[in-house]
């Protein structure tokens, strides 16, 4: 029976990682596209513009911490097909398929639960702006919706890039797109017959179009790869399986969940300094995340390979394979982050022609595409240990990289720490002050300095944890 994908126990290394990258970076690319083509034309929405990209800008990391806990899944997924597949294992695959579809219907009916019921608590949180609010509930609503469908592709794509496709994901991803391209400024400005519904009307495009991409990769599932189709038993629980798939999901999922919701702190804070910083902050996420494209393509890519190998006992080729992805990742980044680091105000000026919003993005795009470009080595690290199944690292990364520095730095630097009473009456009051002064005309410049010092920080750690090589050892044993 000829498979879908690639055998990547085989063959020449960069030939198969740049194979295996491209596409997922082109489907990475087209994911932000969601959000840069709603940002760009929420933008010219006039005297509302500021108030609809601070909504979209808002949802961002809500919307992913509440979709975080799916991501884990979809970690095990690629994981535990890979190894399979390396081992040539293919009945391991049909019930790996088999408990996720158990899993997703639990999850999704969860998911939508707590997203609608405790909506307003969350934007409460949030510190959402009273002029925003309802329009950012209605918003983030419909969002949520659109999410349910989004991982069932997320699914479908976690099982190909497992196989070593990542091409039929790349096709779905350009039709879902495109789709949301084009219903966009229809829907948003209410061109020809379609109603003027601003804001609300990018949540509806992005929620179609995310339909759309769901259908497809049920039916790509069922023609491309039929023989990982689960039978009946496959879908009943089966202990074992589901065992390993959450050995390998929770710690992940916990990494993502733990990491969004750190964001969220974040977005309260740049939500108390009003929508020209909102504003600012939303494009430069975009924009950094768009730039990091390569760098999580490569590291998806990685994942792959290293996942097939330790399935096929091949460990040397997997530690090749890492060496291989560090030079082409840091080769790639350095020229995107040069791009933003020199044009930052023009990029900022592209979105929103706002002189306040220009001004602070030209100061913030200094300094966070070197944080980006340090980012992106841990990023080839984290590919490893996805890849081979051992989450747990990933977790204690994220969470410590966020919550042990990131957010600790912005309240210091920010000079926020120094309105809590302990820390007035304690001894460390001189030194937070000391610390807070460099920023405190532009104090939530906090948020772009901390991001280069974690990153450097939580770099290293992943450095010394792969030398550790623990991660040579499989998940699916048994």
């Amino acid at each position: 029976m000829a498979y879908t994908g690639m055998d990547l126990t085989q063959g020449n290394l960069l030939k198969n990682l740049v194979r295996l990258s491209l596409p997922i970076m082109f489907s990475n690319f087209l994911q932000t596209f969601y959000n840069l083509t709603d940002a760009f034309w929420l933008g010219k929405l006039g005297e509302t513009a500021q108030h609809a990209v601070s909504v979209a800008g808002l949802a961002f990391p809500l919307i992913f911490f509440l979709s975080s806990f799916g991501f884990g899944f979809v970690i095990a997924g690629t994981s535990l097909i890979a190894q399979y597949k390396g081992a040539n294992r293919i009945e391991k695959m049909k019930e790996v398929v088999g408990q996720f579809v158990l899993i997703m219907i639990g999850f999704t009916t969860l998911f939508i639960f707590i997203g609608l019921f405790f909506i307003n608590d969350i934007l409460r949180i949030l510190q959402t702006p009273d002029v925003i609010f309802n329009l950012a509930k209605q918003y983030i609503t419909i969002i949520l919706f659109g999410m349910v469908f989004m991982f069932i592709f997320l699914s479908y794509q976690s099982f190909s890039h497992g196989l070593g496709d990542t091409i039929s994901p790349m096709k779905i991803q350009i039709i879902s797109v495109a789709i949301n391209l084009i219903l966009d400024p229809f829907m948003i400005f209410g061109i020809s017959f379609f109603p003027r519904l601003e804001t609300i009307g990018a949540a509806y495009a992005t929620l179609f179009s995310r339909f759309i991409a769901a259908v497809i990769a049920i039916i790509f599932l069922f023609r491309k790869t039929p023989y990982i189709i689960p039978t009946l038993p496959d879908i009943k629980p089966a202990k074992e399986m589901l065992k390993r798939i959450l050995n390998i999901s929770i710690p992940a999922s916990l990494a993502q969940s733990m990491t969004s919701f750190g964001f969220i702190i974040l977005q309260g804070f740049v939500n108390s300094f009003g929508t020209v910083v909102m504003s600012a902050y939303a494009i430069n996420n975009r924009i950094i995340g768009f730039f990091m494209m390569p760098a999580m393509g490569i590291s998806n890519g990685l994942a792959s390979i290293i996942g097939q190998n330790i399935g096929a006992q091949k460990i040397h080729r997997a530690e090749k394979s890492v060496k291989v992805a560090v030079i082409l990742v840091l080769a790639i980044m350095l020229t995107g982050c040069l791009l933003v680091f020199l044009f930052g105000g023009s990029i900022t000026k592209f979105f929103i022609n706002d002189p306040d919003v220009i001004c602070v993005g030209k100061r913030m795009f200094k300094v966070t595409p070197v944080a980006a470009f340090l980012f992106s080595i841990l990023f080839v690290f984290i590919g490893v240990f996805n890849g081979s199944g051992h989450t747990k690292p990933v977790m204690l990364l994220n969470i410590g990289r966020l919550w042990l520095i990131r957010i600790p730095m912005v309240y210091i630097l920010s000079g926020s720490v120094l309105s809590i009473p302990f820390v007035q009456k304690s001894f460390l009051q001189p030194l937070f002050h000391a610390l807070s002064v460099p920023l405190s005309t532009f104090p939530y410049e906090s948020l772009w300095w901390s991001m280069i010092v974690s990153n450097v920080v939580s770099s290293f750690i992943a450095y010394l944890i792969y030398k550790k090589g623990r991660w040579k050892k499989p998940k699916t044993s048994g």
